[in-house]
């Protein structure tokens, strides 16, 4: 992973652990071009306007609340337009008291490489392993400093090719996913970003994901 080396946070993993396939929830909001609506998470942790639809058809995103396994300290939402490969998830979770004790003594940079693999694992379950790293940066937030990675994730698209017959995951192609994490005290906010449309620019999911975190809204109290 371009040289990067990670030590692993002990079941930081399973705390985001949802599969993409567990979509309890789904509502479409009518876009236009002059507001977006306020998405509010179930748990009111965050509050979010819903994307506009970025694809050339004008078709409105998806909203998908996550199951987080009936934790009420972690909100999970993803929107999407499935025809277009188009995929965004938020995500905040207050971490317990022991995880945070033990990230507090890690170095904090290898404490939010070790979130962003996490987070990421914890949506696309049904990837075979960690994809590898193309690009890494940093971006200082409201939430503290983050870490921006794209992860090229080979047969990672949720899109499928095929002609002529019925397609499997075999048919899936190479596509980018970008990562957006901050961690501030026992806070961890992300976002990821994935578009099937444009598989081989990262910029692309990389400018998706970092408007889409700037515009988290974690609620006060928190």
């Amino acid at each position: 992973m371009n040289g990067l080396k990670t030590q692993r946070l002990p079941a930081t993993a399973a705390l985001f652990s949802v599969s993409l396939l567990a979509l309890p929830v789904s509502l479409v909001f009518a876009q236009d071009t002059t507001s977006r609506p306020e998405y509010t998470s179930p748990n009111h942790i965050f509050t979010i306007n819903v994307p506009r639809a970025s694809n050339f058809a004008g078709v409105p995103y998806t909203v998908t609340v996550l199951d987080t396994k009936g934790d009420k300290q972690y909100d999970k939402v993803m929107f999407h337009v499935d025809d277009f490969g188009q995929y965004l998830v938020v995500g905040v979770r207050v971490m317990p008291s022991p995880l945070v004790s033990q990230m507090d003594k890690d170095e904090p940079q290898t404490v939010l490489r070790n979130l962003s693999e996490a987070t990421l694992k914890g949506w696309r379950t049904d990837l075979s392993a960690l994809p590898e790293v193309a690009q890494e940066s940093s971006l200082d937030t409201k939430y503290g400093k983050a870490i921006i990675r794209v992860y090229r994730a080979k047969k990672g698209s949720v899109l499928v090719k095929a002609q002529g017959r019925r397609p499997t995951r075999d048919d899936a192609f190479d596509t980018n996913i970008a990562s957006i994490v901050a961690r501030q005290g026992a806070i961890v906010v992300f976002a990821l970003a994935q578009n099937d449309a444009s598989p081989t620019d990262g910029n692309v999911v990389m400018r998706m994901g970092t408007e889409l975190f700037q515009d988290i809204r974690v609620s006060a109290g928190r």
